[in-house]
């Protein structure tokens, strides 16, 4: 028997358990605080893990568990981004009808505020969490997030190891409304969206390089800028390609507040939409629907996202073992074609790969 003494860079985690017992955090959680909603065979193989193991969890953790308040807590990035207010809404419908006070509150998009607010419904001793992080890479907040070992259901966001979580099917939304600008004849379409450091963005520049490799149509590094949702930045993204050599004939602003950065910037430099340039927006906005003319969006339900998200966290709180399917639940997208996409007016010559 080895009896070399544990490390930092060894130390069992509440995650080694779950995934040597083949359960969620939250059972693992349950079964440590002495929860009777826990199937025998699912507490059996918890408890043979902790003493596999040797894993002690935390005194203070525990402590803060204590009886359910029936409340849980939702923490997003923007309280003025309005997908959050249809997911917040979906969620609620759900956990009202079984007993749950739903509490909201906005990070700002900072990675201490996300600390801050987790710890605070630690403390108030929620049952569960709905969370949809900044930035997927920050080790303080998923840190964080372990230690208090409140059940979990990410939006819109992924970490790992996996807890589970509700997105969109944000790369088939891009690579469609990407196949249609190519199909139209663009050959040099740019994307703004938020950047590489999340799920969304991460599926949406999937969903673009896969359109334009099978439509065998070269990738123009430089008509990319994905370095975040803000309309400030996608106003600057926008004046500067199109002050390019070779500026885009085609744009997709992958973004709620995107939009109303990129449609000043076009207008500042004289160009008609669809004329001069086509142009897709995602997420459906009162902004798209009212602009002269319409434009085209990819879109998807946020409250169903919200409801969807909802139930999965009910299903931890229960005690029932999420099969791997539902690790990860994605609601389809739609692409909406309206008035604002049309053949480029000057056809630039293909680029093969």
């Amino acid at each position: 028997m080895d009896n070399t003494p544990s490390t930092p860079s060894t130390r069992i985690t509440v995650h080694d358990v779950a995934r040597a017992a083949e359960v969620s955090i939250g059972t693992v959680s349950r079964v440590v605080n002495g929860a009777a909603s826990v199937k025998p065979a699912a507490r059996e193989r918890v408890n043979r893990a902790i003493a596999d193991l040797g894993w002690s969890p935390s005194v203070a953790a525990q402590a803060m568990r204590g009886v359910s308040t029936r409340m849980v807590g939702f923490i997003f990035s923007d309280i003025r981004n309005p997908l959050y207010s249809a997911m917040v809404k979906g969620a609620e419908d759900v956990l009202t009808q079984h007993g749950y006070l739903l509490v909201v509150a906005s990070s700002d998009g900072k990675s201490e505020r996300e600390i801050a607010l987790i710890e605070l419904f630690a403390r108030r001793k929620a049952d569960g969490l709905l969370f949809s992080i900044e930035e997927e890479n920050d080790d303080a907040v998923k840190q964080s997030l372990t230690a208090t070992q409140i059940p979990t259901v990410m939006l819109e966001r992924e970490l790992a190891p996996a807890i589970p979580a509700v997105g969109a099917d944000h790369y088939n939304g891009t690579r469609q409304a990407t196949e249609y600008l190519l199909g139209l004849g663009h050959r040099r379409i740019a994307l703004i969206s938020g950047g590489r450091s999340n799920r969304v963005g991460r599926d949406r520049l999937r969903g673009f390089a896969d359109a334009h490799l099978s439509a065998g149509v070269a990738l123009d590094e430089q008509l990319l800028r994905l370095d975040s949702f803000s309309s400030d930045y996608s106003f600057r993204q926008t004046q500067l390609l199109l002050g390019l050599a070779q500026p885009p004939t085609a744009l997709i602003a992958a973004g709620i507040h995107l939009l109303s950065g990129v449609l000043p910037a076009i207008r500042m430099k004289g160009l008609r939409i669809p004329h001069d340039i086509s142009l897709i927006a995602s997420n459906d906005s009162p902004l798209a629907q009212l602009a002269t003319p319409a434009i085209g969006v990819i879109r998807y339900d946020a409250y169903a996202l919200g409801r969807e998200a909802a139930l999965l966290l009910l299903q931890q709180l229960k005690g029932e073992e999420a099969s791997p399917s539902q690790v990860r639940v994605e609601l389809p997208t739609e692409f909406l074609t309206r008035e604002s996409c049309a053949a480029p007016h000057v056809v630039t010559a293909d680029v093969k790969a």
